[in-house]
């Protein structure tokens, strides 16, 4: 009798061993089905998407559930369900899975080990691969733009696997996510917009301002109430302003202007064509663009040194931070859409002022073949130098242009230094295999317009020497008056290496941040935005 009490006193205790291990064993068996299948199908149901991630985090842990704590879990089921605040899906990460689990079934998981397993694994699953999405993105930028040459992490399974080991001994689960998300200004201004325009595609149904008329200043004309609204909900113009009023007075105008300004449209405060297409972008539209801008940031977010030269292809825009700071802007010139720009980094060693132009082939071919050949003096009169095969220099004007076509032309064609010049007066260099450079331009005019895709890949910079000042950092030697002078004084290139070299980041983001608190909508020139979010909306791949 006192055997059986002694029994029935243990029995309690007994019984959680016993589940514990029961539960051991089948997370032991998940993780080698996880392994011996390839796909990441679970037993139970489900698909693990980082099964060998998984299989070693479980292996390292001697099988044990990693997820014990009610509490913990439900915080992080919390965190995973709010995905959706940093453009991501929380069905991705198993969270529609994770709640039927967790609300249908936990009570009766002490008798359920495989239920039990497949939630532990799943869980873990779907946090380290959130974790992975806000370090890196979720989207593999290399499948959408091959120069993509941003260095990825290793989520190696070892490192992974001790990573959330250690979160979870030490309890700082949640700050490893925390970590995990970007920090820059401009991350959390999208996410804050996108909570916005969220909200107003739940609140209300989206309306076309009416686009049958330009509206000028000075104007009374009943669509100027819709074009009001629109401001106003865009935060141009204040909850004060006179909603009602059909006149488009001077308030209306220095708003519209605004707008303008912040969606790469010529400011003129006319509304027309192009202002007509971005006050009717909708709000599931902008809430789609942030998205994707927000993915392309996280693509690069651990990359962006404290030093750095970011170029954005979609806004025509050049921003230099030294020391994480903003210290210099300009607006820029890139590729065409026949030319584009390719999304890439390197370091930039040095500067040449009064620059050669060895002129690509693709180039010759194009335009400068037939020019030469219907007037040879035109290659003399722009300072073109033609070498043949031997690196004689040759006169354009001896040559008999019958003999030749675009394909077959035998020479070296290469500009000499001066005003006219196409890289005009300096460039940056940044060594890559796509020979894509910073420069100058004599084609200065065409920086007054909105839309800025005229190069043929190449940057072109809209005050290069003021930004070869400050690049220099050096007023006792390299001063923009010694620059000046310098390229007024000699005729043959210089170089000039930096002191201490820069990474110049080309990215393409049709969002991008202002110096206030606005955010920018561009024009998506190279139709890149398409591609980037039904990558982001697809299940996530296998790694």
């Amino acid at each position: 009798m006192r055997q059986l009490v002694i029994f029935a006193t243990l029995l309690p205790l007994l019984l959680p061993i016993a589940a514990r291990a029961d539960l051991q064993q089948e997370l032991m068996q998940v993780t080698e089905h996880l392994l011996m299948d390839g796909a990441g199908q679970l037993p139970a149901g489900g698909v693990v998407n980082q099964p060998e991630i998984i299989a070693d985090f479980y292996a390292g842990n001697d099988y044990q559930p990693a997820w014990q704590d009610r509490e913990q879990v439900r915080g992080i089921l919390d965190l995973l369900g709010a995905a959706a605040a940093d453009g991501l899906n929380p069905a991705d990460y198993h969270y529609p899975t994770l709640q039927t689990l967790w609300q249908r079934q936990y009570e009766a998981w002490e008798n359920r080990d495989r239920l039990r397993a497949r939630f532990d694994v799943l869980l873990s699953d779907g946090l380290i691969l959130f974790i992975r999405h806000l370090l890196q993105g979720k989207v593999d930028p290399k499948q959408l733009d091959p120069a993509f040459n941003y260095d990825r992490l290793d989520f190696e399974p070892g490192r992974v696997s001790e990573s959330l080991r250690t979160a979870i001994a030490t309890g700082s689960v949640f700050d490893l996510v925390e970590r995990a998300r970007p920090g820059q200004n401009f991350y959390l201004q999208m996410k804050a917009a996108l909570a916005y325009f969220r909200e107003l595609a739940a609140a209300e149904t989206f309306v076309a301002v009416a686009d049958d008329v330009v509206l000028k200043p000075g104007q009374s004309h009943a669509n100027v109430v819709p074009l009001r609204q629109r401001l106003a909900r865009l935060g141009y113009l204040s909850a004060e302003a006179p909603a009602g009023s059909t006149v488009y007075d001077d308030a209306l105008e220095s708003a519209v202007r605004r707008f303008q300004r912040d969606h790469g449209i010529d400011v003129d405060g006319i509304i027309g064509r192009q202002s007509y297409a971005f006050l009717n972008m909708t709000w599931d539209q902008r809430v789609d663009s942030l998205r994707v801008n927000m993915d392309r940031l996280r693509w690069i977010s651990r990359e962006t040194a404290e030093d750095a030269i970011i170029v954005n292809i979609a806004g025509f825009e050049l921003y230099y931070l030294r020391d994480g700071e903003l210290l210099w802007e300009t607006p820029v010139m890139t590729g065409t859409i026949e030319h584009q720009t390719p999304i890439f980094t390197a370091r930039l060693k040095y500067l040449e002022f009064n620059p050669i132009w060895t002129v690509p082939r693709s180039i010759i071919r194009r335009s400068l073949f037939p020019a030469f050949r219907a007037n040879p003096q035109y290659a003399i009169d722009n300072r073109y130098h033609l070498y043949d095969r031997s690196g004689r220099q040759v006169d354009p004007r001896d040559l008999d242009w019958s003999a030749y076509s675009p394909d077959n032309f035998p020479f070296r064609v290469v500009q000499q230094p001066w005003a006219n010049n196409a890289l005009g007066r300096v460039k940056f260099i940044f060594p890559n295999r796509h020979a894509i450079y910073l420069h100058d331009t004599p084609a200065k005019a065409l920086f007054s317009r909105s839309s800025r895709a005229f190069s043929s890949g190449c940057v072109r910079v809209q005050n290069p020497f003021a930004f070869a000042e400050v690049l220099l950092n050096d007023p006792d030697n390299w001063s923009l008056e010694q620059i000046n002078a310098l390229v007024d004084s000699r005729e043959q290139q210089y170089r000039v290496y930096l002191q201490r070299e820069v990474d110049v980041m080309l990215m393409y983001w049709t969002t991008s941040p202002t110096r206030g608190d606005k955010l920018q909508f561009h024009a998506d020139v190279y139709g890149k935005d398409a591609a980037a979010l039904a990558a982001l909306n697809a299940p996530p791949g296998r790694g």
